[in-house]
């Protein structure tokens, strides 16, 4: 054990130990920033993605869009059980339940952003949407019968082997059953500078190992047991979302009393609280980063439908 993990730390200095050390970094990461996302960014943790004409401004008709696309994906109410992989704070999955009479069960494995998520659920409200504490990257232990759909929002870049959470996504799922993938990904070539300036600094701050390529998702899917029926380049349809989190980091700048309200909360959430003031602080660096990686072409965001053969 190195001694950040001794110290109860987790580490993120190299591409390795993001990926040896994924559940803690998850952990920490995102019990302490979960309020930090909550204020300045919303509900939902995903990008919303705008349609022709839309206007920039209104981002809640745009997720409303983008949820119906979603859902329309996955075979709408003809799916009686959805699992929402890594559904944070539940706010999607709770959009789900309230369109369909099938079941949802969302499955996270932060401990913070599951307190949210039950919100959801209180006063026995929405009563086919359940939320269980699981890795994802262990699905094939989690006691549930089969499901008709699975959906994975802005989640798959923080799992250590992609190809590994495909097998273990597809366990749970029926046969014919359909999953939704929509993620971050990285230019297919990327120069060693461009590496070095943009995607190796914006990875860290994130604690994620790597960045996948479209045409490795293309690859990963074919080689796991999935048929893809649709694998499209969304980038230039979310190009709002990185502009719209820049100003927020702005905000954040320009509001210090309650930066500093927010900091003694990550502060106290988590064992290590300088640690979780220090990733808290990153945020703003990487809102300047994920604007540049996007506008620059570096940043990709990609979406996948595909069943279960």
């Amino acid at each position: 054990m190195d001694k950040a993990m001794a110290a109860g730390i987790p580490a993120v200095a190299t591409a390795r130990q993001r990926r040896t050390h994924y559940r803690d970094n998850m952990q920490v990461g995102f019990n302490a920033l979960a309020e930090f996302y909550y204020t300045y960014w919303g509900e939902f943790f995903h990008l919303a993605v705008y349609g022709l004409g839309d206007d920039p401004a209104d981002i809640a008709t745009a997720y409303e869009h983008t949820h119906e696309r979603y859902f329309e994906a996955i075979g709408g109410t003809a799916a009686k059980r959805i699992l929402d992989t890594a559904c944070g704070g539940g706010a999607f999955s709770a959009w789900l339940a309230d369109r369909t009479t099938g079941e949802v069960v969302g499955v996270d494995q932060s401990e913070k952003q599951l307190a949210h998520a039950h919100r959801w659920t209180a006063g026995n409200g929405r009563q086919n949407l359940r939320f269980v504490k699981h890795d994802v990257m262990r699905l094939g232990e989690l006691k549930e019968a089969p499901f008709d759909a699975a959906i994975c929002l802005d989640a798959a870049c923080y799992f250590p082997n992609r190809p590994a959470a495909l097998r273990a996504i597809r366990t749970r799922l029926c046969r014919g059953g359909r999953l939704l993938l929509v993620d971050w990904c990285r230019a297919e070539h990327a120069t060693r500078l461009q590496q070095e300036l943009i995607l190796e600094p914006l990875c860290r701050y994130w604690a994620i190992a790597d960045l996948e390529t479209i045409a490795g998702y293309r690859r990963s899917f074919d080689a796991e047991g999935f048929r893809i029926h649709r694998l499209d380049d969304l980038s230039e349809m979310v190009m709002p979302n990185w502009e719209r989190g820049y100003r927020a980091a702005l905000r954040a700048v320009a509001d210090p009393i309650r930066i500093g309200q927010l900091l003694r909360i990550a502060a106290d959430t988590v064992t290590s609280g300088g640690l979780a003031v220090q990733a808290a602080k990153d945020q703003f660096q990487v809102a300047l980063l994920a604007k540049a990686a996007a506008e620059s072409g570096l940043l990709r965001y990609a979406s996948v439908l595909a069943e279960r053969v």
